[in-house]
């Protein structure tokens, strides 16, 4: 799963950044507190014991919180910058890892801010070197590369946006599929254990359909399904989601929704379709069951609870609404 993997990749990169604080800086602060450079040397120390501090907070709440990101972003810049004004402009070298670091510590526009101020913060610093044209290419250089690790931040973020859409939404009606469905039911059981938040799960799939593919062709079935997806988006309300499940079966969660009032909606829904919806042979109907969430219930065991009302309907005839109870 994405998220999962967003985890590991985040609490890899924050451990890695103070692996490469502890194995990069520490030698300098050892030989600067040799030369009796102790502000140096403490500034170095700094820098490497809160990267490993992040590092160690990370690792044992297995999460990586924003605040981790942007103090580990924060002190890198910053700590290049004092670097710089602590010794001559030679040393600004050391704020070019730091404008990389930016862009995968950092959303790609805060990044951006971030390398902005360290190099208006730099501005000085270049104003001190011999001549105008020194001082220009320094900062020239500094923007080129923000430039450049913004662009490449900017794509990212469009390629992992793409990459968790394709993940969780089905190709062909563009409804949620089962992988949102599984976290998003996930989410609702945490609600409904610590605030009792009521929810209702609504399984539905259209009657008779294998029959319509056989005999006019995915492609017509295909149209079908879009316009159903698309009556559903335009009916559900905005706390509600709705996500294919698979084949022709599609399932409505209706979030702070009880039995009843998800009964209803149940209801309305089955009618719509049976009036909006066409097969070219006449009308197409659907077969629904709905279940609210209980106290102690698996995620399982409430799906289950659904999907047998969803047989019940089909026994008692179809194009009719069962409840679980």
């Amino acid at each position: 799963m994405l998220d999962e993997r967003t985890l590991k990749f985040e609490l890899g990169l924050v451990k890695f950044f103070g692996l490469l604080s502890l194995v990069g800086i520490s030698p300098f602060a050892v030989m600067r507190y040799l030369q009796g450079e102790y502000l140096h040397a403490l500034l170095d120390v700094g820098i490497v014991s809160v990267a490993l501090l992040n590092a160690w907070v990370a690792h044992h709440q297995r999460r990586v919180a924003q605040s981790n990101l942007t103090i580990a972003a924060s002190l890198y810049t910053a700590g290049a910058v004092v670097v710089a004004y602590l010794n001559s402009p030679l040393f600004v070298f050391w704020v070019f890892p730091a404008i990389f670091a930016n862009v995968f510590l950092l959303r790609a526009l805060n990044a951006l801010i971030a390398n902005l101020l360290a190099i208006s913060a730099l501005v000085p610093l270049a104003l001190r070197l011999p001549n105008m044209v020194d001082a220009m290419a320094m900062i020239a250089s500094l923007l080129f590369s923000t430039s450049l690790a913004y662009v490449f931040a900017l794509q990212t973020e469009r390629q992992r946006a793409l990459l968790e859409k394709s993940a969780s939404q089905d190709p062909l009606t563009e409804l949620a599929n089962r992988r949102a469905l599984n976290q998003t039911l996930k989410q609702c059981l945490d609600d409904f254990q610590r605030n009792q938040t009521p929810a209702t799960l609504i399984i539905f799939d259209l009657d008779y359909f294998k029959q319509i593919n056989d005999k006019f062709g995915h492609s017509i079935g295909d149209e079908i399904l879009q316009n159903l997806a698309q009556l559903i988006t335009r009916r559900i309300r905005t706390t509600d989601r709705a996500f294919r499940f698979g084949g022709e079966e599609f399932i409505v969660l209706a979030r702070n929704t009880q039995l009843e009032e998800a009964r209803l909606f149940a209801e309305q829904l089955r009618v719509n379709i049976s009036l909006e919806l066409n097969a070219p042979e006449g009308e197409i109907t659907a077969s629904f069951g709905c279940a609210e969430l209980k106290p102690n219930e698996t995620l399982d065991g409430w799906f289950n609870r659904a999907d047998k009302a969803v047989y019940q309907a089909k026994q008692l005839g179809r194009n009719r609404v069962v409840c679980a109870h």
